[in-house]
């Protein structure tokens, strides 16, 4: 399977990270970071789920024999995390499979089969075609999600030095 990879040049990233990093070192970087892609994924979020293809009918999930309702792909596209993307301040937009959506048989697992049909072999019978709604989701919202990225960044750069400020009148150092 041919992936196609994602990279990301954003103008002022190194200023936001200064920014991030004057951040008084009792408030976790690791939550900064999140706030600011869960932020910015936003608009991503939302193409995305508008370009995913919706079933004609619900089917029956071929791994754990339950039915998935239709629509439930396009429901399960989303922000989310994972241990190495912690480790890296990042984080992922695309189907989800835990949480919610494991009560329909892990249902974002197959969003991979929808997007990279054409090159992957179903059941090892057939192959389907593409269907490529997390590339055109990219496509319709990266410039709004880069264009965002300063402005974003320095409004929670704000929030979190004035909660911080507010946390150290209240309680002092013992605070954290």
């Amino acid at each position: 399977m041919a992936q196609s990879v994602v990279t990301m040049d954003v103008k002022g990233l190194k200023e936001i990270e200064a920014m991030f990093r004057q951040v008084p070192k009792q408030v976790k970087q690791y939550s900064i970071w999140m706030k600011f892609w869960r932020l910015n994924s936003k608009p991503l979020v939302k193409a995305a789920q508008d370009q995913a293809p919706i079933a004609k009918k619900s089917h029956l999930s071929p791994r754990e024999n339950i039915d998935v309702p239709k629509g439930t792909l396009k429901k399960s596209i989303g922000f989310f995390t994972t241990k190495t993307s912690k480790k890296y301040l990042g984080a992922y937009v695309g189907p989800r499979v835990k949480g919610a959506f494991s009560k329909y048989g892990k249902s974002g697992w197959y969003g991979a089969f929808v997007e990279y049909g054409s090159e992957v072999m179903h059941y090892g019978k057939f192959k389907g075609k593409n269907q490529p709604y997390m590339q055109r989701g990219w496509d319709m919202a990266n410039k709004i999600v880069l264009a965002n990225g300063m402005k974003d960044a320095e409004k929670i750069f704000e929030r979190v030095m004035k909660s911080h400020e507010k946390r150290m009148q209240k309680f002092g150092k013992l605070g954290y």
